[in-house]
């Protein structure tokens, strides 16, 4: 929401567990018996069914983001994050954090969910990751530190099929290991998530064909770009040159 003041909202609830990002301003917000001012940077969370209201004060400006999240879906990745037995949905004790970090996610996941450059592959990476983020900020589980055997078979997979369109559901099979403590363990190992590493070596294996002067509409097709110009936006924004200037 760009501008909060545009709506007021009455005490409501949502059957998703609702996370909010205050992005700018300051507001009012009340959760059951919590009740606080909020501004740029705080981090608000509803559980499912809870009684919440978050408002302008005195008319000024404030923006947010807004996001819904399945608790049944959410109750999986709790259940993978924790190791424990149940995949029921764990409602969460805090009602409003400040965390840069999950502030910076939100607003990154925001980004790539209307970026429209990014397939689907990459949009429910960037949820997942955020859920897991999420629960590690509000409930500390294990690390995936141990996992590297298992991230690198994901990584030799999409070596192998980096141009074809990989699911994540694929990749958790194949390294025996949930979204979201795949995701966070591939990002320990390699230093990204696996959607990056991916757009990664398209773009490595582009820079070797373009220098065997292979067409541009050839290369951007062989690296599993949908088209030309989506190719050219990603290979300009990864290598701060567009795929012609990089050929010479």
């Amino acid at each position: 929401m760009g501008d909060g003041r545009r709506v007021t909202h009455g005490r409501h609830s949502h059957e998703t567990l609702s996370v909010g990002v205050i992005t700018g301003g300051r507001s009012s917000y009340g959760n059951g018996a919590h009740a606080e001012v909020v501004d740029s940077g705080v981090i608000v969370i509803m559980n499912p069914g809870d009684v919440h209201v978050c408002n302008a004060i005195d008319d000024g400006a404030w923006s947010y983001l807004m996001f819904y999240l399945d608790p049944h879906w959410m109750g999986r990745v709790q259940c993978a994050l924790r190791g424990e037995g149940s995949a029921a949905f764990r409602p969460y004790a805090t009602a409003a954090l400040r965390s840069p970090a999950l502030a910076a996610a939100g607003a990154q996941l925001f980004v790539e969910l209307t970026d429209s450059d990014n397939d689907r592959f990459r949009r429910k990476m960037g949820v997942t990751d955020f859920a897991g983020l999420l629960d590690a900020v509000l409930a500390p589980g294990p690390t995936a530190g141990g996992d590297s055997v298992k991230t690198e078979r994901a990584a030799r997979h999409i070596d192998m099929h980096f141009a074809k369109t990989l699911r994540l559901d694929e990749l958790c099979a194949i390294a025996n290991l949930s979204g979201s403590y795949l995701i966070r363990a591939f990002k320990r190992r390699y230093g990204v998530a696996p959607h990056e590493y991916q757009t990664n070596r398209r773009i490595q294996f582009a820079k070797a064909r373009l220098r065997e002067r292979i067409p541009l509409a050839q290369v951007a097709l062989e690296a599993g770009f949908a088209d030309q110009a989506h190719f050219q936006r990603i290979f300009k924004r990864l290598t701060a040159a567009t795929p012609g200037q990089y050929r010479g």
